[in-house]
């Protein structure tokens, strides 16, 4: 009896990360946000796309006053966290972890204001962009992974 209770806990633990529908849409606005954010974390891991790599990254963190270790969370929360969208594999803890991630991308652009800097001519970048993606994480947290993901594959499979 307590091994059924523990396989019932185990499921439930499943289905909490791995659950979602086969939905098109929300399958769409995963990608979208891990297509995004993938030069985001390329820029902090290999210097990609423009980037500075871990050790500028870092120095660019300590200068802001952010710890190190936090510093490396950043680095591979991005840097995993929008493959792990763009595969869907557990999506829902992907998108979590980035959701922390770009609201701290959101309180330090805020005294820049809403809008984007399109004519430079403000300090730097407003937060309507961040708004958008938080909203894009925010439904992947809410719905999954959606269809064409590990976690649909594994949900089938396994639960």
């Amino acid at each position: 009896m307590a091994e059924e209770s523990r396989l019932s806990i185990k499921e439930i633990r499943m289905k909490i990360l791995f659950q979602t529908t086969p939905d098109c849409i929300v399958t769409f606005l995963r990608i979208v946000a891990g297509i995004i954010i993938f030069p985001y974390g390329m820029q902090k891991l290999f210097g990609w796309f423009d980037g500075v790599g871990i050790k500028g990254t870092l120095e660019q963190m300590r200068a802001r006053r952010i710890p190190r270790f936090i510093g490396w969370l950043v680095i591979i929360g991005q840097s995993l966290g929008s493959v792990a969208l763009i595969s869907g594999f557990l999506g829902r803890i992907a998108a979590s972890g980035l959701f922390v991630i770009f609201t701290g991308a959101l309180i330090v652009h805020l005294p820049n204001g809403w809008t984007m800097n399109w004519f430079g001519d403000k300090n730097g970048e407003g937060i309507e962009y961040h708004v958008l993606l938080l909203s894009l994480l925010l439904i992947v947290i809410i719905k999954g992974s959606g269809a064409l993901s590990i976690d649909s594959w594994l949900t089938s499979r396994w639960l």
